[in-house]
């Protein structure tokens, strides 16, 4: 997903498209699809137990980043906290 083709998709331009994000959301396309991303891998955390068991590499390349480093940074700074910390406090609230 980039800027440009989701601006062709709507037909609209790119520095448009762009403005509007920046706008509505205080931030750049990347950083608004990345929180999108990590919001859609933490409600899976959350709602499918499955997920709760993958590697946290795993999670980062489902949710469509690069690197582990990366999705660690900024899945801390969406939610407050590690993915690992994350996880580990759902878990603990499905047991009790």
């Amino acid at each position: 997903m980039s800027l440009s083709m989701l601006s062709a998709q709507m037909g609209v331009n790119t520095k448009y498209l762009s403005e509007v994000i920046n706008n509505n959301k205080g931030k750049n396309f990347n950083g608004y699809i990345n929180e999108l991303r990590i919001n859609h891998i933490a409600h899976l955390l959350k709602t499918d137990q499955t997920y709760l068991n993958y590697k946290v590499s795993y999670l980062a390349e489902y949710s469509g980043f690069s690197s582990h480093s990366a999705f660690t940074t900024i899945f801390k700074s969406v939610t407050g906290m590690s993915p690992n910390a994350y996880i580990q406090e759902i878990s603990k609230s499905k047991m009790s």
